[in-house]
């Protein structure tokens, strides 16, 4: 079969599905995928087909922005840049993709909505993928989307809040993506971004059945998938730690003090502030050595290294979780899926959006401790990581959660499974 995929966003949200073209490519499968070119280093090796979506420079400056940090502002920058501003280019280049490749079926990330509607449009079957739980709206499942609220109170107010939501994005989305209809030619739609988060012949929950099951009230057609893990960003080089992080965590090791290891992704990364600093002198605190992942940009030279800090731009966080006492992340949807799999307890760090109902998922687990970025500043920064990290490093519960919650989760392959779908679904 021929199988395009379609995803939009930052490399959490990419890597998931380049994970399931890669397996679809292993079946013997043509694949392609539409992407910004960013990322066509990364799927090209795969033996996937690329379709650019918009410029580099297009993903650079959102990854950049300031605002894409700040808990009041991240949501009106996301919305602006990768929904306002990418239906009619989105809806263009899928038209162009469709027109090459000639696909015998679609597979989309939930927040391409034009990938759908061109799928509509020529009768090819779509399959729509959605990386977290909470973009299923379930209605028993009250989305946590704040720091400065009580989660009780979101909780107790989920029915209020969630329909003001609707009403905002109604707003906020609806009126400039029918906009582009109009001038696409196509009927106005209403809740768009629910329609489109559930929309697709079949929807597949690209996460583990144990981080959150499927349940009564999902949406028609569904199926929960496993987490779909791919962290090759350097291509088959990335298959080993770089020697100069190997020799370090193994000398951790030979001393029986494996490290703390600080990662905030690839978009929050940029944002990151004092954090490595506090990073640091919480490690210390209770006397562990720390890796600082501290992406690509050239960051990694205005750090100090010492006998006990290690930094680097970029590890495969499938080979260093593993090797670490604890991880401390920011509860994106990647680093969440690697850090449950590792099997090692870790602290959540949100900073914005998903991330906080992501970080309350994992605590709810016992495989991680909570602590919100707002609470890694000022005064006591250093002693609240520290002790989230004393928490979940030396605490049984902590230990045995993380354990139990990754063996399960490295006995899937959600990967495999969302390919399985794909290839029931496009062959009937």
């Amino acid at each position: 079969m021929r199988i395009l995929i379609a995803t939009l966003g930052s490399a959490g949200d990419t890597h998931p599905y380049i994970a399931i073209g890669e397996e679809l490519v292993r079946r013997g499968h043509a694949v392609a995928m539409l992407a910004n070119p960013h990322f066509e280093g990364r799927i090209r090796p795969c033996g996937i087909e690329f379709f650019p979506l918009g410029e580099e420079r297009d993903f650079l400056d959102v990854l950049h922005d300031p605002r894409l940090a700040q808990q009041g502002k991240s949501p009106y920058l996301v919305i602006q840049a990768l929904f306002n501003k990418t239906v009619e280019p989105a809806y263009r280049a899928m038209q162009d993709a469709v027109r090459a490749f000639r696909p015998d079926a679609i597979v989309r990330h939930h927040i391409l909505f034009a990938a759908g509607w061109v799928a509509e449009q020529h009768r090819i079957p779509c399959v729509t993928g959605v990386l977290t739980p909470s973009m299923w709206f379930h209605p028993d499942e009250p989305t946590i989307l704040r720091s400065y609220l009580p989660r009780s109170v979101q909780r107790a107010l989920a029915g209020p809040i969630r329909l003001g939501g609707k009403l905002a994005l109604r707003w906020l989305i609806d009126r400039p993506v029918n906009r582009a209809r109009k001038k696409l030619g196509l009927e106005p739609v209403r809740d768009v971004f629910f329609r489109e988060s559930k929309g697709g012949d079949r929807v597949l929950g690209l996460w583990s059945k144990h981080f959150r099951p499927p349940l009564p009230g999902d949406p028609a057609r569904s199926q929960v998938c496993g987490f779909c893990f791919f962290d090759r960003a350097g291509g088959e080089a990335d298959r080993a730690l770089e020697p100069r992080l190997e020799r370090f965590v193994r000398a951790c090791e030979e001393k029986g003090r494996a490290p703390i290891l600080f990662t905030l992704g690839t978009t929050i990364v940029h944002h990151a502030g004092e954090l490595f600093d506090v990073a640091v002198r919480a490690s210390r605190e209770i006397a562990r050595p720390v890796v600082l992942l501290v992406g690509r940009d050239g960051a990694a030279e205005t750090f100090k290294e010492s006998p006990d800090v290690c930094v680097c731009a970029y590890a495969p966080h499938s080979l260093l979780m593993p090797r670490s006492a604890a991880s401390v992340h920011h509860a994106g949807a990647g680093s969440a899926a690697q850090a449950l799999r590792s099997g090692r307890p870790s602290v959540s760090v949100p900073f914005v959006n998903d991330e906080f109902d992501i970080a309350h998922r994992m605590q709810q687990l016992g495989a991680s401790a909570y602590v919100p970025a707002s609470k890694l500043r000022g005064k006591r920064a250093v002693r609240n990581l520290a002790e989230a990290l004393r928490q979940v490093s030396e605490t049984p519960s902590f230990l045995e959660a993380s354990e139990s919650l990754g063996s399960r989760i490295r006995g899937e392959n959600g990967a495999q499974n969302a390919a399985d779908a794909v290839e029931s679904f496009a062959s009937c």
